[in-house]
């Protein structure tokens, strides 16, 4: 029954990202689609943004991320407004870890890295558990884990291009399956970071 579940997952993932390939600039407000074990939220473009907010400042108790970028920014913006509300979170309580890709090409570190080791390090600061994944491998999740129940990802690094005006695919999963299922793959990320 799980890897039903599992490709029912996969096939809905690549359906969204073959939407938001194919679609330039439109308003794509959808109600979560029903399947067996929980709901999917297509989250198009800009309505990205206002969701993962929603579920962040609603967390109860736990957020794991992954993250490919997550740029750094001494003006406010969508991204420091974002990197803001999960120094609050961590300030209320709530149990956040966070990976993030540390590249080198050609030797040298990349400029993506230094702004992630400034993010991770401004984040830690204010009690959020960060670390930075391997030089010799390329991390290029977006993936966020909340409660052990709601799954977020797809293609949204965290940049304000990507959160205000790319065309971006990604996906809400309200599922604990599913939550368990890239919980494991956290924690294998987590432990080899």
């Amino acid at each position: 029954m799980r890897h039903k579940k599992f490709i029912l997952f996969v096939a809905l993932v690549l359906v969204a990202f073959l939407i938001g390939y194919l679609v330039s600039s439109h308003n794509w407000e959808c109600t979560p689609c029903a399947y067996n074990s929980g709901d999917i939220v297509p989250l198009v473009n800009e309505n990205y943004y206002p969701v993962l907010m929603h579920e962040i400042e609603n967390a109860e108790s736990s957020i794991d991320i992954v993250l490919y970028e997550f740029k750094w920014y001494d003006n406010n913006n969508s991204v420091v407004q974002l990197r803001d509300l999960l120094a609050k979170r961590a300030e209320d309580g709530i149990k956040i870890r966070m990976i993030l890709d540390q590249s080198k090409w050609y030797g040298k570190i990349t400029d993506l890295s230094k702004e992630n080791n400034k993010t991770g390090n401004y984040l830690a600061e204010r009690g959020i558990s960060v670390k930075m994944d391997s030089e010799k491998i390329t991390t290029h999740d977006k993936l966020i884990i909340i409660d052990d129940e709601i799954v977020i990802l797809g293609s949204h690094n965290w940049g304000s291009s990507a959160l205000t005006k790319n065309n971006e695919a990604s996906v809400l999963i309200r599922s604990e399956d599913i939550a368990e299922y890239y919980g494991n793959y956290f924690e294998y990320l987590w432990k080899n970071a």
